[in-house]
């Protein structure tokens, strides 16, 4: 069949709307799981300080009846610990054009830019409360930062044997009663995708729950049980991207929390012209009160 002589297609015809639907299809992850499962403090100065102390080791002791003599033991001071503050920004700018504009997707272009840069924001904050490495006092050139919980851990830390090896559940194990052996009570692991299924493969006896609905087959571990508590499993896209090769274990989450100097807030800038710049900020350092309620895993094979 041949078209209609004279007939008008789609092909030459001009002035037909866009077939645009009102829709904005993002999928872009947003969980901020560590953000939202740490408490909050108010920060007052670009170093936040807190102390930590601990019990004398556990040792004989038996004394003489009616004793008058005693041996002063010295007392061992608290530590004193610290985190810069780290200030997160982002700055965008539209036209008066632009907002103007009808869009698609959205009723406003300035609200919908607001709502996507918080977004962005959030996530920023979780990199740096979990990937960062070490803190910064930074100066008038150098920015503060703060160190993140990777960074933070440094007692109960097990480094794979060599390059290239997969977790294994002793392992894992291990790590868990090095966290236990200082106190700790491990409740919580984060990690990639690669880990996570890593994780799952574990096969030891009775070690974990399965969630299993009729003529479904689980191969997931969500809770891992082990001699030393319910451990939570959390599938997290900044450790899966920013730190593959790591897992991390938690105990007591109230350990640690978010110092905030200043809570997020956006600001539209001074004009210079006809556009709008706007800028949202946050300033906040991690308060992880002792980092010896959770434990790292390194250099394992990531892919």
């Amino acid at each position: 069949m041949a078209l209609l002589t004279n007939s008008q297609s789609l092909y030459s015809a001009i002035g037909k709307r866009e077939d645009l639907t009102d829709l904005i299809h993002n999928i872009s992850p947003v969980e901020t799981w560590f953000t939202s499962n740490t408490g909050n403090v108010d920060g007052t100065n670009k170093l936040h300080e807190w102390q930590t102390d601990a019990l004398a080791a556990a040792a004989a002791n038996a004394q003489l009846e009616g004793d008058d003599s005693y041996a002063v033991t010295a007392i061992t001071p608290t530590a004193r610990l610290g985190n810069y503050m780290q200030i997160l920004r982002k700055v965008w700018a539209l036209t008066g054009s632009n907002i103007k504009a009808t869009a698609a997707g959205r009723t406003s272009e300035e609200a919908y830019q607001k709502t996507i840069k918080l977004k962005e924001l959030a996530t920023d904050i979780e990199y740096a409360l979990v990937v960062n490495s070490a803190t910064a006092a930074g100066a008038t050139g150098t920015a503060r930062q703060m160190v993140g919980a990777i960074g933070a851990i440094a007692t109960n830390v097990t480094t794979a044997t060599a390059t290239g090896l997969d977790i294994t559940e002793t392992e894992f194990n291990d790590n868990l009663a090095l966290i236990w052996a200082q106190g700790g009570k491990p409740s919580h692991t984060i990690v990639g995708a690669y880990q996570k299924r890593k994780i799952s493969a574990f096969t030891g006896g009775n070690t974990r729950f399965q969630n299993v609905g009729n003529n479904t087959l689980d191969a997931s571990i969500d809770y891992y049980r082990s001699d030393f508590g319910n451990i939570q499993i959390h599938l997290h896209y900044i450790m899966n991207s920013a730190a593959p090769g790591t897992v991390l274990n938690f105990g007591q989450m109230e350990m640690w929390r978010k110092a905030w100097f200043r809570r997020p807030f956006t600001d539209e800038l001074a004009k210079t012209g006809d556009n709008k710049k706007f800028h949202a900020i946050a300033e906040l350092s991690l308060e992880y009160g002792n980092e010896k309620s959770a434990g790292k895993m390194t250099g394992y094979k990531s892919a």
